[in-house]
């Protein structure tokens, strides 16, 4: 076959269509990781032909340096390893508490919304009550629909937020915005957990930005330690994860069982694709350099490293750069999956 490159990239498309259709819940995830997967498409001068020898699509490869199939390519394989872990552990993303510079969070639960400011000062809503609680020594204050001032205690000021709505705190406090039809009073120094623009991670696609770049960077130093440029990607994206888990050691077994489930699907995919085309590794491949003639079923065991690399880099990296976290899919939508 001339294009054996081209079927290799369709083929690693396949599981990520499967999970598209399975798990629409991922499929923001899956678009995030496909983005940021694109610009190591250029990495792909250093591969050919020092590493292997594909036909590329218009000759693309020897012009502009890659082709066609290393965006179909990154595409499916970061598509399916970044969701590998979430498929199979039955697992949903979710955004983690917004944390402000001042280590502030403001956290939802099912039921209840809450913005803490710190701890023993919040302010909690409930489906047709809303309350303001501030110091353990303070009493709550609770108004409905159609309230207009809220009774605490007598020399209070009332700091006013819509025309049914009041809350008495103590003179010389100032009002913290929570939501728009509540206000808590706070101290001068403290802000409000919801104003956006005292978000760490406001602006995600710059932190994803340094990620990747930070990925690249690393993989150029060892290449120019002399490192081969599989093992130097490999490594890059080991190091750089490593680094990541280390802010979020929470992503760490996400991590592991990502790379397992990624380096094994991997695996699968480039045995359909050696049954397809015979002989395809021994007549494209170059020898490896560190392992050389050490294959796992006739694939080259440099090929399941690469996708052991990827799939712990694609488990850890979007949930770090978009501050998501994994968690059990709750009951209803395993009913519905």
């Amino acid at each position: 076959m001339t294009h054996e490159f081209l079927l290799l990239s369709v083929l690693f498309l396949l599981p990520g269509m499967a999970i598209w259709v399975a798990r629409p819940d991922l499929r923001a995830l899956m678009k995030r990781a496909a983005v940021a997967s694109l610009p190591f498409a250029a990495t792909e001068r250093l591969f050919y032909p020092t590493y292997w020898t594909p036909k590329f699509l218009f000759d693309l490869a020897d012009r502009v340096g890659f082709g066609v199939e290393d965006l179909l390519f990154l595409v499916g394989l970061s598509a399916f390893s970044s969701t590998a872990y979430a498929v199979v552990f039955r697992r949903a993303l979710v955004p983690c508490a917004a944390r402000t510079r001042s280590g502030l969070a403001e956290r939802t639960r099912p039921g209840l919304r809450a913005v803490r400011t710190r701890p023993g000062l919040a302010a909690r809503t409930r489906p047709g009550l809303r309350a303001v609680r501030t110091r353990p020594g303070l009493r709550a204050v609770r108004t409905r629909p159609g309230l207009r001032v809220a009774r605490t205690r007598p020399g209070l000021r009332v700091a006013r937020t819509r025309p049914w709505l009041a809350v008495r705190t103590r003179p010389g406090l100032r009002v913290a915005r929570t939501r728009p039809w509540l206000r808590a009073r706070t101290r001068p120094w403290l802000r409000a957990a919801a104003r956006p623009w005292l978000r760490v991670a406001a602006r995600p696609w710059l932190r994803a930005a340094a990620g990747v770049a930070l990925a690249l960077a690393t993989a150029g130093a060892l290449l120019a330690a002399g490192v081969p440029v599989l093992y130097a990607a490999v490594a890059a994206m080991i190091a750089v994860t490593a680094a990541l888990v280390g802010a979020r050691r929470d992503l760490l077994v996400p991590g592991l069982l990502g790379a397992l489930l990624s380096a094994a699907l991997y695996l699968g995919l480039c045995l359909v694709f050696a049954a397809l085309v015979p002989g395809v590794f021994e007549r494209t491949w170059r020898p490896s350099v560190l392992l050389p003639g050490r294959t796992l079923l006739g694939v080259p065991v440099d090929e399941i490293l690469y996708g052991l690399g990827a799939g712990l880099a694609a488990t850890v990296f979007p949930a770090w750069a978009f501050e998501l976290r994994y968690t059990k899919v709750p009951r209803a939508d395993r009913r519905a999956g």
